[in-house]
């Protein structure tokens, strides 16, 4: 079959390396300049700088996005994180089996007893996280940890995701582990796939954008842009939802359906990079940091791969939740100020070489965990996949993978 795929970000790319594989004809119109969206590399200073993501898969070979990349043959390496991570408290850096003998006897028996019903899936309450937390124990660095944890992962905190989304990510966590880092960062793992779409004999169109999406008698059968028509038997969009049925016309959809995605909501947050002179963590796992004034969690890449950073340089960066009620110079400055607390030789060794901000059309995630829709648009032939149609359970680019997962086994049926 003939199909066009709207956008040369992961999904994009995945589903059309996917579908090159099975035998389809496959053309991707990419607005930008570049593949990958906020999955690439950039160089600044000799430092491989990511348009987006942390260059960290979370599960690493064993999620839904190192198993395709395996499936696929793309030659892709990820470096799995041991330790996985420490949690900052006090000064001292903790792993996660070792935070219950942080607490009181009978927090720690409460505490064990949470993270049961997180490891094995206990049906939850119809409630937050927080809410489902706060009945079972009654502690404030639980809750700062949790906020960490939520803010890394997700970039939202603990009210801002249903309790029983949040045991669906806990028990892939527990099952699966992670997370790794590619080789080459995140461009290691889309050029990969670039690669297997331009040999398998795909088309990538730059700076193409789409104009319209053609309807007729309920069918999507092609695309319009500034350099023509374009005709297919099936349509998968990587550009949200929203932007979709802008794009195809309200119209054409179902209207629960268009009213539900208009009250979506996205998780906005803020990314530092840092060149650093010496290993300020030592490890290419997460450092969470539970009592920071905004910083929610800290990595290493260069830890893994030390060739995203120029030699004997070791790149750094923090990710912090995007508080909307304030604006983002603000943001960073705490950010910052976080920063030369958890490390006091900050400002020896190291050298903040790019603030990003992801909110308003470019965020974290086009749609909070939780609050995803389906990949099945409605109209016969048009798929959503990416950042934006995430099956439960299943978090940044593990989510973005299960869905296109969930695209490619329909349109083989």
């Amino acid at each position: 079959m003939r199909i066009g795929i709207i956008g040369a970000g992961l999904g994009g790319l995945l589903a059309g390396a996917s579908l090159i594989k099975l035998g389809h004809d496959v053309t991707i119109f990419e607005k930008l300049s570049y593949f990958g969206g906020r999955f690439t590399n950039f160089d600044k200073k000799g430092f491989g700088l990511s348009t987006g993501a942390l260059h960290m898969i979370p599960h690493a070979e064993k999620g839904p996005l190192g198993t395709m990349l395996k499936e696929l043959d793309t030659g892709v390496e990820i470096v799995y994180c041991k330790p996985e991570g420490y949690y900052r408290i006090d000064g001292k850096d903790y792993l996660q089996s070792e935070l219950p003998g942080l607490f009181s006897i009978k927090d720690k028996a409460k505490i064990l007893a949470i993270v049961a019903s997180l490891k094995f899936g206990a049906a939850p309450d119809d409630a937050t996280f927080r809410e489902w937390l706060q009945k079972r124990i009654d502690n404030e660095l639980v809750m700062q940890i949790t906020d960490s944890f939520c803010g890394w992962g997700l970039s939202i905190n603990a009210d801002e995701i249903s309790a029983r989304e949040m045991i669906a990510i806990t028990t892939n966590v527990n099952k699966l582990r992670g997370p790794g880092v590619p080789v080459g960062g995140c461009m290691g793992v889309t050029s990969a796939l670039v690669r297997k779409i331009e040999e398998g004999g795909g088309k990538i169109h730059y700076k193409t954008p789409i104009t319209k999406i053609k309807i007729e008698h309920g069918k999507a059968t092609g695309l319009k842009t500034n350099e023509g028509n374009f005709d297919f038997d099936i349509v998968v969009s990587d550009i949200g939802p929203k932007e979709t049925i802008k794009l195809a016309g309200p119209e054409n959809f179902d209207q629960s359906l268009v009213s539900g995605i208009d009250k979506i909501n996205e998780s906005c947050g803020i990314k530092m990079s840092i060149a650093c002179k010496k290993p300020m963590l030592g490890h290419p796992g997460i450092l969470f940091t539970p009592q920071a004034k905004r910083i929610d969690g800290i990595n290493e890449v260069t830890n893994a791969d030390p060739f995203l950073a120029p030699e004997g340089m070791h790149l750094m960066m923090t990710h912090q939740r995007l508080n909307m009620g304030m604006g983002a110079k603000e943001e960073i400055e705490l950010g910052l100020t976080d920063l030369r607390e958890l490390f006091p030789d900050f400002d020896e060794h190291c050298e903040v070489l790019l603030v990003q901000t992801f909110k308003k059309g470019w965020p974290v995630n086009r749609s909070r965990s939780g609050e995803s829709v389906s990949h099945q648009s409605g109209v016969d032939g048009l798929y959503f996949v990416g950042d934006g149609v995430k099956p439960s359970g299943w978090i940044e680019t593990e989510g973005v993978a299960a869905g296109v997962k969930l695209v490619i086994d329909e349109i083989e049926k």
